[in-house]
């Protein structure tokens, strides 16, 4: 009897579902199309995602080269040289206005700052490269700006500004970056420079210590025995 009941109860409990299934027939194809619908947008907006990541990365590539070609001209003031200087500058510009952090967009507007600063315009070289030195945090083109802004102030004779920049690479990067040691370096020779000794001698000494067997190191040494 008790099999006969739950045979009945699973009887009833079937029907009732399949009738659920009649009835909302409708609405279950409607959910399932819109699942569909978004799992392919998501497909179709990744692979777009993907697209424009690789053409920018291609078009960086290309503008790199072409920056190459005309640092290596002997002549820059040739037609032909102020054409791909002027080309260069535009395709760089229209790169690094698509805002953002990625790659492509930092590269594109540090080398708007080397162009910059190898035309002498300073002001407009640090612009760029204090862009690239934030957006760029912690990246290796940040630290290479963060140092490039050290250089052009320099030039423009804010040398306030340029200790700062210089001692923020190694702040920031500390003695992984690439221009730690350079930084370090430029710290010490503007403190030479501007007549503290003190703090010359100590930076001198920390590049001397920290990086034995960096360049700088052995310049280091070398003012170390001058100063002392």
């Amino acid at each position: 009897m008790a099999k006969k009941n739950e045979t009945t109860t699973s009887g009833k409990i079937e029907s009732k579902f399949n009738n659920f299934l009649i009835a909302k027939k409708k609405l279950l194809i409607i959910v399932a199309v819109a699942v569909l619908v978004i799992v392919a947008g998501l497909w179709i907006g990744l692979s777009i995602a993907d697209s424009r990541a690789d053409n920018l990365q291609l078009s960086i590539d290309n503008l790199q080269r072409t920056y190459s070609e005309w640092t290596y001209l002997e002549d820059k003031t040739t037609s032909e040289a102020e054409s791909m200087k002027d080309s260069l500058e535009t395709e760089l510009s229209d790169l690094a206005s698509k805002g953002g952090k990625s790659y492509p967009v930092l590269k594109a507007e540090y080398l708007l700052g080397l162009i910059s600063y190898e035309d002498g315009a300073f002001d407009v070289a640090l612009d760029h490269f204090l862009t690239v030195a934030e957006k760029g945090s912690q990246t290796y083109l940040g630290s290479l700006a963060l140092f490039n802004a050290g250089v052009a102030s320099e030039q423009l004779g804010e040398i306030g500004k340029a200790l700062e920049y210089y001692q923020s690479v190694y702040d920031t990067y500390g003695s992984e970056a690439a221009e730690a040691a350079k930084a370090l370096f430029s710290v010490a020779r503007l403190h030479e420079a501007q007549g503290n000794n003190d703090l010359a001698l100590a930076v001198f000494q920390q590049l001397a210590d920290e990086f034995s067997a960096s360049e700088y190191a052995k310049l280091a040494q070398t003012r170390l025995v001058m100063l002392q």
